[in-house]
C-alpha cells in the first residue's frame, strides 16, 4: 500500500478500492482502479479550481427567480444523490455510494452542468452569474462533505481553499470539514421554493438527448468535435435565448440557425425538442466521404453476418452458456444500430 500511496496518493487508493469492491464479494486487486481514483481526484481538484477562477462571493444567496433550468436540474440531481448515498451508507454498501458520487460529479455536474454554466459565465448578466455561482457553491459544499469519508485529504484542502470554512462556527466546519454538518435530503418546502420537480428533469434530459444525437451526427461524418460548425434547428415549441445558447455551447457550434429553410437531403436527427440539421457544404468532400462510408458499411455488414451466423447455429446456441448468448445478442444489436446509422448517413450524402 505504501508504494501505491506514494505513486497515486492515499485518497486515490481509498476511493479506487472502495469503488471496485462490492459488499460480500471477493475481487482481484487491479492497480487500474487506483489510477481511476487518482484521475477522479484530479477531476475534483480541477472543478474546484474552475470555480475559484470565476471569482465572486463564496456561498452567496440563491435567488429562486434567477434560477435557470440547468440550475434547477443540478439541485434536483444533488438531492437524489444525497438520498442514494444515505441509503447506501445505511446498508454499508460503500461501493454503491462511491458509484453514485462518481456518476453525479463526473457526468451530471462536470460534463453537463458546468458546461451549461458557460452560457451564463460568458454572458453579461451579472446578477444571473452571481446566482449560478451561488448554486455552484451550494452543490460543491454538499459534494465535498459527501466525498469526505472516501477522500479525506483532498476534500479538507478544497474545503478551505474554496472558503467554505470562513463563515462557519468552529464546531460546524469552521476549522475542519470533519465537523461540518452532513448533507440532508431536500424536503418538500425546499423543492417548492426552488422549483425542483420532474418537469425539470424531463426538460434537461430532452436537451441532453438532443445534444448527444447532434454530437453523434457530427461524428457520423467524421467531423472533429473541436471544429466549430453551424447547425440548423427547428424546435417543437418556443425556446428562450438561454436554452439555445446552452445547446450551442454543448454542441461546440459556431452558430445555430432557428427555423430556417434547409436544403433537401441535409442530414438531421429528430428528438422530442425538435429537428436538428447539419449542413455539410464546405465541411467535407462529398465523394471522399461517400467512399469512406461505403467501406465502413461493408465492414459492419461482415460483423453482422458473423454474429448472425453464430446465433443461427443450433450447435452453438445449445452449448454456449447463457451469458455468452446474451453477449452475442447485445453485440448483434450494436452492430445493427451502427449499420443503420451508416446507412442513414450514406443515404443523406447520396441526396446531395
Amino acid at each position: 500500500p505504501l508504494e501505491l500511496i506514494s505513486k497515486y496518493g492515499a485518497d486515490a487508493l481509498r476511493f479506487g478500492t472502495m469503488r471496485s469492491a462490492p459488499l460480500g464479494q471477493d475481487v482481484l486487486f487491479d492497480e487500474k482502479d487506483v489510477e481511476l481514483g487518482r484521475n477522479f481526484c484530479n477531476k475534483l481538484w480541477n472543478a474546484c479550481r474552475f470555480r475559484q477562477m470565476q471569482g465572486g462571493e463564496t456561498e452567496g444567496e440563491i435567488r429562486p427567480e434567477l434560477l435557470t433550468s440547468d440550475d434547477r436540474w443540478i439541485l434536483l440531481r444533488l438531492g437524489k444523490a444525497i438520498e442514494e448515498v444515505a441509503a447506501a451508507f445505511e446498508g454499508y454498501r460503500f461501493t454503491e455510494a462511491t458509484a453514485t458520487l462518481y456518476r453525479f460529479f463526473w457526468s451530471e455536474y462536470c460534463d453537463w452542468y458546468i458546461e451549461s454554466c458557460k452560457a451564463t459565465f460568458f454572458g453579461e448578466d451579472s446578477a444571473r452569474k452571481a446566482n449560478v455561482l451561488a448554486v455552484v457553491d451550494f452543490v460543491m459544499g454538499n459534494t465535498l462533505r459527501l466525498f469526505h469519508p472516501f477522500l479525506p485529504f483532498i476534500t479538507e484542502e478544497l474545503w478551505h481553499g474554496l472558503g467554505f470554512s470562513r463563515e462557519m462556527p468552529d464546531d460546524q466546519g469552521g476549522q475542519t470539514i470533519m465537523t461540518a454538518k452532513w448533507p440532508k435530503t431536500f424536503d418538500s418546502a425546499f423543492c417548492e421554493l426552488y422549483g425542483l420537480d420532474e418537469t425539470v428533469d424531463r426538460l434537461i434530459e430532452a436537451k441532453h438527448e438532443l445534444v448527444t444525437q447532434g454530437r453523434n451526427l457530427r461524428a457520423a461524418y467524421n467531423i472533429p468535435f473541436n471544429k466549430k460548425i453551424g447547425y440548423c434547428f427547428k424546435p417543437v415549441g418556443e425556446l428562450d435565448d438561454y436554452e439555445i445558447e446552452v445547446i450551442k455551447i454543448l454542441l461546440n457550434a459556431e452558430s445555430i440557425t432557428i427555423g430556417s429553410n434547409v436544403p433537401k437531403g441535409t442530414p438531421r436527427i429528430t428528438s422530442s425538442m425538435g429537428d436538428l440539421f447539419l449542413p455539410l457544404e464546405g465541411l467535407i468532400d462529398f465523394d471522399v466521404e461517400r467512399e469512406r462510408l461505403a467501406k465502413e458499411l461493408k465492414k459492419i455488414e461482415k460483423e453482422v453476418g458473423k454474429v448472425e451466423s453464430k446465433l443461427n447455429n443450433s450447435k452453438f446456441t445449445e452449448r454456449a452458456p447463457v451469458e455468452v448468448l446474451e453477449e452475442q445478442r447485445e453485440r448483434l444489436v450494436e452492430w445493427r444500430n451502427k449499420r443503420d446509422q451508416i446507412n442513414e448517413a450514406l443515404q443523406s450524402l447520396l441526396g446531395l
